[in-house]
């Protein structure tokens, strides 16, 4: 029989006949309107000879500290009875209390391990909280643009969004009490959750303000609406001075679900991530996640922690800062001298992974299309926002935009790929 060719875009098979298919599977609800995430699909498109990937948000693996995670292994000779077999579903012991030590330099107070889960990665944990918080027809406000790996997760619980637009310092805030009364009025519904990245977001590389974070939480409180605050790259700044997590200004308030991730800081294949709330909250996450995945991995948990344990962790950031740096820099010269400006322009990130380049003709779609004729690819702006039939009131779409990562390229091929990018522009 014929193999299934999937339309990466509708995950529905293109050459199913009624001669080849011998078994019909009778598809739930909730599977038959499954979408595929849209960065997952592109890499079927973007692994080909020749091509110059600025699409997928992957880190440098010529960075990877692989001697130092291999001799990391050692544990395993001395706690290995214990790491090779089933853990519990809070976390490994040991990483508990590395996170906790580190979430403890970072908030500033005492953290208790009832308030920390470990996941397999963030992804999961997106995930836990969404069935955790959501019914169907529920309410998450989100960025516009935003990450969709978490729309994914959300869609999958059931949720709609509403939509606040961003600019340079991340979310316009001062739109949201409007927006969520808008809500309340059309729907009968307040929304349920605040999703934000806000330090160096995915996809804009915005930062959001001191002021905006004050506001948020403010409003969150007032409101009741947690906020479930997702920081993936802080720790990747570049430029300017720190501004304090959501979670810090908050202090004990239980009203910040704060989320982070050994993928961008040491490495995505470990598969590790922490969330940090609620004792409440995070044991309903625990029991969702018992009948998921039972727990994470003991072995990697116990490799991680060992490598923290050495102290290789805060070396290697100071060391991935310094290379992601260079990167950024040298992906800021390739465009500024190669993207026609009068096609193009964009806010230069200070950290993260990332940079966001608005059209001036829009077409991101079409662009994309004839990028991957030419062997250069991004990921265009419409992947970062609900379908407009999602969206609660007004609708966003990101046809305007398209998304760079910076940090996989090497310096030449980010010369060469914005040469390229250039000419399908029209620059």
């Amino acid at each position: 029989m014929a193999p299934r060719v999937y339309n990466p875009l509708t995950n529905v098979p293109s050459n199913i006949t009624e001669t080849n298919v011998p078994f019909e599977f009778r598809y739930s609800q909730f599977a038959k309107h499954m979408k595929p995430s849209p960065i997952r699909e592109l890499f079927k498109v973007i692994n080909q000879p020749g091509m110059i990937s600025f699409a997928g948000g992957l880190p440098d693996p010529a960075i990877f500290p692989v001697d130092e995670f291999a001799a990391s292994a050692g544990v395993l000779q001395r706690d290995g009875k214990v790491a090779l077999q089933y853990g519990a579903s809070e976390g490994y012991g040991p990483l508990i209390d590395v996170v906790q030590r580190m979430m403890t330099a970072k908030f500033g107070r005492a953290i208790d391990p009832s308030e920390l889960l470990i996941t397999t990665g963030s992804q999961q944990a997106a995930d836990l909280v969404a069935r955790a918080l959501l019914d169907p027809g529920d309410v998450v406000v989100v960025e516009a643009p935003t990450y969709p790996g978490t729309l994914h997760s959300l869609r999958n619980a059931g949720a709609r969004f509403l939509c606040i637009p961003c600019d340079g310092d991340g979310m316009r805030v001062d739109l949201l009490r409007d927006a969520v009364a808008m809500c309340e009025r059309e729907t009968g519904r307040r929304p349920k959750l605040i999703y934000t990245i806000p330090d160096f977001s995915n996809p804009t590389g915005a930062c959001l303000s001191l002021e905006r974070r004050r506001e948020m939480l403010r409003l969150a409180e007032e409101l009741s609406i947690p906020i479930f605050e997702d920081d993936p790259y802080s720790q990747l700044r570049y430029l300017g001075e720190p501004i304090p997590s959501i979670k810090s200004i908050a202090g004990e308030s239980p009203a910040v679900l704060y989320v982070s991730s050994f993928s961008k800081i040491l490495a995505p294949g470990v598969r590790l991530a922490w969330s940090m709330g609620d004792p409440g909250l995070i044991r309903s996450m625990v029991l969702l996640r018992q009948g998921e995945d039972l727990c994470t991995p003991s072995v990697t948990q116990a490799l991680v922690a060992e490598y923290c344990a050495q102290g290789h962790l805060d070396r290697h950031l100071e060391k991935i800062v310094g290379h992601y740096r260079a990167k950024r820099d040298a992906m800021q010269r390739a465009m500024e001298a190669h993207l026609p400006s009068a096609k193009v322009s964009w806010h230069e990130p200070q950290g993260g992974f990332f940079v966001w380049v608005e059209l001036a003709d829009g077409g991101c779609n079409e662009l994309f299309d004839r990028a991957i004729a030419e062997k250069v690819a991004f990921l265009p702006g419409d992947a970062f926002y609900p379908s407009a039939d999602e969206q609660i009131g007004r609708a966003y779409s990101g046809d305007r935009a398209i998304r760079l990562c910076f940090t996989f390229a090497t310096e030449e091929q980010m010369d060469t790929g914005c040469r390229r990018l250039a000419s399908v522009l029209g620059g």
